[in-house]
């Protein structure tokens, strides 16, 4: 009598294998799709925290017109971008001290931010 693997004991363990290849696979992309929109959304953030700076909802080019920058494709891609902005206060007068709180509201078709700002006067 040979000694070797039955046929059934080769499909189960060409299974095992290809299972396995798939669960890495999946887990790969997943966590490339994950990095893709960390990576947009912290984009995003930066962006938001230069209109926030200025108050200002044009483009992002004539908020950083004061860095002189050169390049035509980041000038491009600048003048494209705008982000709007929407400013709420509320003031509150307590006994001996007025609390002012400022949020600010930036988005796009994509993302938004909300920002805050309190004055303790």
């Amino acid at each position: 009598m040979k000694k070797g693997f039955t046929l059934i004991e080769i499909m189960v363990a060409v299974v095992i294998v290809l299972v396995a290849t798939f669960s890495v696979l999946n887990l790969s992309s997943n966590s490339k799709h994950l990095f893709e929109i960390a990576n947009k959304n912290s984009l995003f953030s930066l962006k938001a925290s230069i209109v926030a700076n200025e108050q200002n909802s044009s483009n992002l080019y004539e908020n950083l017109i004061d860095f002189n920058i050169t390049n035509d494709e980041i000038i491009h891609s600048l003048k494209k971008e705008k982000l709007n902005i929407l400013i709420q206060s509320h003031t509150e007068k307590f006994e001996n001290l007025e609390l002012e709180t400022k949020k600010m509201k930036i988005y796009n078709k994509t993302n938004q931010l909300n920002l805050y700002e309190v004055n303790i006067k």
